[in-house]
């Protein structure tokens, strides 16, 4: 009897031990597979990261041996780091309830997010042909139809890089029009702009064979200007923002001597903020208007070649005029020319 005791309690801890290594089994394979999942998991999250980063690397390799055989007026933007030009030193309130649509030019300000309270409408390679049907980035409307979404007390206007190539400044600016008056039928009561072509490199401009010249930009530039004349909108002027005395940009602010870096666009923007204007007849080039050139001969006059005009506000004598420095569909040719830089010039007169 005392035997089969023991013996039921040997087959007891038998069991009891059976039991033990058959959960520690299940444990251990509980285990061994969330370690194989884990380590899968990170393997394809490994995958995918050094994919992207080499599928990056070669697209931009590809991109830099594409500008150095030729350079693309519609290439991506490059946001370089380490700029020089604080962005403190911009007047960012100038731009706040703004919206700029258009092109590469007005993709570099979203990528290096120096106007956080402008709206950016913008595509890169865009143009005056596909802004009405091509969306722009990270989004399903149109870049023009954008600006349904929304009243804006400015709209910023950036196209031209892309349709140098085709050498048609006048049908461009016709295109052009078309497009300013699309704006005023969807924002009333904004101020449009047309933003300029910013000069490009020396060595882009003399190795271009797709209309990326200088000589070029200028021609399409004067039709720009021309076009805000007899539109009454106002002209920014990049391209004198940036230009050299020799009419080109700086060597080493572009990767690819095209598209700007961060310190061009806020010398740019600030530039803009306190020149920009309505242009009138005076402001054309004499060969473009057929004149003698007697401005030139009048001393003390304000350079019809480079007005420094703005629209910030500037003091009034009483509140009844400076209404007339509010945001209007429609502004009246030279209302703020005059006011901004007679003021000026009045008191430094004085």
């Amino acid at each position: 009897m005392a035997m089969s005791q023991r013996m039921w309690r040997r087959e007891q801890e038998r069991k009891r031990r059976e039991r033990e290594r058959r959960a520690r089994r299940r444990r251990n394979c509980v285990l061994i597979v969330m370690l194989i999942a884990a380590a899968a998991i990170a393997a394809v999250c490994l995958r995918y990261c050094t994919g992207g980063t080499q599928t990056q690397s070669g697209a931009g390799q590809s991109a830099g041996a594409a500008v150095t055989e030729q350079p693309s007026a519609t290439a991506a933007v490059e946001v370089p780091s380490g700029a020089d030009i604080p962005v403190s030193s911009l007047d960012t309130s100038f731009f706040d309830d703004s919206a700029f649509i258009g092109n590469a030019l007005a993709d570099g300000i979203s990528a290096y997010g120096i106007l956080p309270n402008s709206d950016i409408y913008a595509r890169v390679g865009i143009d005056l042909d596909n802004a009405y049907t091509t969306a722009a980035d990270n989004d399903s409307m149109s870049v023009v139809d954008q600006l349904k979404s929304k009243n804006f007390s400015k709209v910023f206007l950036c196209f031209g890089e892309s349709e140098l190539a085709s050498n048609d400044a006048s049908g461009f600016a016709e295109k052009y029009m078309e497009l300013i008056e699309k704006v005023k039928s969807y924002q009333h009561g904004a101020r449009i702009y047309v933003v300029s072509i910013p000069p490009v490199t020396r060595e882009v401009s003399e190795s271009s064979s797709s209309g990326v010249t200088i000589s070029n930009i200028l021609g399409y530039n004067d039709e720009l200007k021309r076009l805000a004349v007899e539109e009454e909108v106002y002209y920014a002027d990049a391209y004198e923002a940036l230009a050299d005395e020799d009419g080109y940009i700086e060597s080493g602010v572009s990767a690819d001597g095209i598209n700007l870096n961060r310190d061009c666009y806020i010398t740019m923007l600030n530039y803009i903020a306190d020149n920009a204007y309505i242009p009138d007849m005076s402001d054309l080039s004499d060969d473009e208007e057929g004149g003698s050139g007697e401005d030139e001969e009048n001393e003390g006059t304000e350079p019809t070649s480079r007005p420094r005009s703005t629209e910030r506000p500037t003091s009034e004598p009483d509140g009844e005029d400076h209404e007339e420095s509010t945001a209007s569909p429609r502004p009246t040719v030279n209302v703020l020319k005059d006011s901004a830089v007679s003021g000026r010039n009045d008191s430094a007169e004085e």
